[in-house]
């Protein structure tokens, strides 16, 4: 069987084997980037593209989905430093001021993260974070909550940013091991509680930022876990769906007026991003939807809006991160 692979290169293969480009776009992608065809059109409708217009984004991002991952650290502010993991061999990342690149080496070689002053954290986790944290919420701003909160890595960088702007993070999962990683990983002065964020144990209206970093089907870390774009099916977007909506709606609940709340996830898919926000959006009156693009065009040269313009999408091919969506939102009186 080998010999008879090695008797053709890659190309010949797929020239072989992949239905015509002209067509079957989708399923020429799928078979030459090795993608579910449901994945590929997925990808295709997040980016507004289709068979009439050409699938070109679609294909960059497949490639880059097939690639390495970079490695990127995230230092905790008020412990660590991104001049500090500078400093230990790794490059400043381009946005975010907490980040550096390391390409070669063990992170946890890293001083700083041996020592739980840093980790790994993808960029985009990181800016997503960030945002929330760039909103005008007026007076007060001294409760943050992070509503799923496992394993902890925007909690990590949520409660160093709390304790330098003189508020104090609560971090809550409804599984107890995640909740036990969410308390290694965040700053003495946060709180962790296992509770489940579609039944709050929380006081409603009463939270200046919220973040709703929803559990998701991963498919914009299809880099980092290459085996899940076959184990992954539409049956599964579709059953987290509704989570995905009630945790939203529980974050906007919790927020008081005028707080913002950043609803998270690590996918691209539209059933899970747009499809999820707007769906609980109908359903209210009292919320805003921010620029999150704006928000995060404040740090120089990011640009990541989707096709709706309200929205944040990072991409793999033009960003270099995993496709980390980002919504921004804000609670109005009323409603």
């Amino acid at each position: 069987m080998l010999r008879r692979v090695a008797s053709r290169d890659l190309e010949s293969w797929i020239a072989a084997t992949a239905p015509d480009r002209a067509g079957d776009p989708v399923g020429h992608l799928a078979l030459r980037y090795s993608h579910p065809a449901w994945i590929v059109a997925a990808f295709a409708a997040s980016l507004g593209e289709d068979t009439a217009t050409g699938l070109g984004r679609t294909e960059a991002v497949l490639a880059a989905s097939a690639g390495r991952p970079r490695v990127t650290l995230c230092a905790v502010p008020g412990l660590s430093s991104q001049e500090e993991l500078v400093a230990a061999g790794a490059g400043a990342a381009r946005w975010s001021p907490f980040g550096a690149y390391l390409e070669v080496g063990d992170p946890a070689a890293v001083g700083a993260v041996g020592q739980g002053r840093a980790a790994v954290q993808d960029e985009a986790s990181q800016l997503a974070a960030l945002a929330l944290t760039r909103v005008d919420v007026g007076a007060p701003d001294r409760r943050w909550l992070d509503l799923c909160a496992g394993p902890g890595g925007k909690a990590r960088l949520l409660s160093g940013l709390a304790v330098g702007g003189g508020a104090r993070l609560l971090a809550a999962d409804a599984r107890l091991h995640r909740a036990r990683l969410v308390r290694a990983a965040v700053t003495g002065e946060a709180g962790v509680i296992v509770a489940d964020g579609t039944a709050p144990a929380w006081r409603l209206a009463s939270f200046d930022r919220v973040i709703a970093d929803v559990p998701c089907s991963g498919l914009g870390a299809l880099r980092r876990r290459p085996e899940a774009r076959w184990r992954k099916s539409p049956a599964d977007v579709a059953r987290l769906a509704g989570l995905q909506r009630r945790l939203l709606g529980s974050a906007l609940d919790a927020a008081r007026p005028g707080g913002a709340v950043a609803y998270v996830t690590c996918s691209p898919h539209l059933d899970e991003t747009r499809g999820v926000v707007g769906h609980v959006l109908r359903g209210r009156g009292d919320v805003t939807v921010l620029d999150a693009p704006a928000v995060l065009a404040e740090l120089p040269g990011l640009r990541c809006p989707e096709p709706d313009g309200r929205y944040a999408q990072f991409w793999p091919d033009r960003h270099g991160t995993d496709a980390i969506f980002l919504a921004l939102l804000q609670r109005r009186s009323g409603g």
